[in-house]
């Protein structure tokens, strides 16, 4: 699903590269070497949290997710010179609170997902700040590629790594599986490729745009609608404490992003 989903976004980049409706600049060696990186931690971000899923629920994911929101600020703080209001530091305190208290409670708990997940979250950290300074020194720096070619380079040097992954968990065989499945739900699954059209583009336009913590903050954000989404359809269970605890980091989330705004006018 994933090399099908990335290998879509690959043939639309193409094709608007090609057709001239996105704007590419040459591709030099030198940028396939220093995205390669980048693509390697985006596929483990990936399989990753693919492995992660079967043993956690989706707030769980989103509380890891808090954590790297404030080990990326900190380290966006101190290396990238971003500067913090008041009552940004404010919010994201409050967005730690409720994930604390989510985490705390959590009925779900299982160590291997868990395990899963504090992977996720180093390959989460590490390629926020990698595309950070990458996307940024070659798009608004040097001028060398647009956020387009990056996403471009990004999503072709995804391609082997998870063809390779696929073949190592022997998932060529679920094929067989996929052909007499009903047209409504194959649309489903082919549906899911416009999103990975989408965050392939979105993610290195943002990081082009706004500091790390920010794209990390809206991904948070993203992550606890997606909760409350999945209680309504997969009927999963949270106590009142952990219901209480997302909230407050929802509240805080938005509160961060409001004071972003503010500080740009």
């Amino acid at each position: 699903l994933t090399l099908m989903q990335n290998g879509t976004a690959v043939l639309y980049l193409g094709l608007g590269r090609y057709g001239g409706m996105l704007d590419m600049k040459p591709f030099a060696l030198q940028q396939w070497k220093v995205f390669a990186v980048s693509s390697f931690f985006l596929a483990m971000q990936i399989l990753t949290s693919l492995k992660a899923l079967p043993f956690v629920a989706i707030a769980t994911v989103v509380a890891f997710r808090n954590t790297c929101t404030v080990v990326i600020a900190m380290i966006d703080y101190t290396f990238f010179g971003t500067k913090f209001s008041r009552e940004q530091i404010w919010s994201l305190a409050l967005t730690t609170l409720g994930m604390i208290v989510y985490a705390l409670q959590d009925i779900n708990f299982n160590l291997v997902g868990y395990l899963w997940l504090v992977g996720n979250s180093v390959a989460t950290i590490f390629n926020t700040f990698w595309n950070k300074f990458y996307i940024t020194h070659y798009t608004k720096e040097l001028k060398i590629q647009t956020s387009y070619g990056v996403s471009f380079i990004q999503q072709v040097e995804t391609l082997p790594i998870v063809l390779v992954l696929a073949m190592a968990n022997n998932e060529g065989a679920f094929y067989e599986k996929f052909t007499p499945l009903v047209m409504t739900t194959k649309l489903v699954i082919f549906s899911t490729c416009l999103g990975g059209i989408l965050i392939g583009i979105a993610y290195p336009k943002c990081f082009s745009l706004v500091s790390g913590t920010s794209v990390v903050v809206a991904s948070t954000a993203n992550k606890a609608v997606s909760i409350l989404i999945g209680m309504y359809l997969f009927g999963t269970r949270l106590s009142t404490i952990q219901v209480i605890g997302l909230l407050v980091c929802i509240a805080g989330s938005l509160w961060y992003a409001m004071e972003g705004k503010k500080n740009k006018r």
